[in-house]
């Protein structure tokens, strides 16, 4: 369930990197740039959960 919840929350972030990023013509690199930044939260926040138990 949690891995599932991370590939969502990256491509959420992809879309809305992608619109922010139409405003300044730079829709991939908007969407790259917001799906990488979600991409490492979500790896650090699971291995430190992984930590903790």
């Amino acid at each position: 369930m949690r891995t599932f919840l991370s590939v969502v929350i990256i491509i959420v972030a992809a879309f809305v990197g992608f619109f922010m990023g139409s405003g300044m013509n730079e829709e991939m690199t908007g969407a790259t740039l917001f799906a990488m930044i979600a991409g490492f939260a979500c790896t650090i926040q699971a291995i430190e959960s992984k930590k903790k138990r």
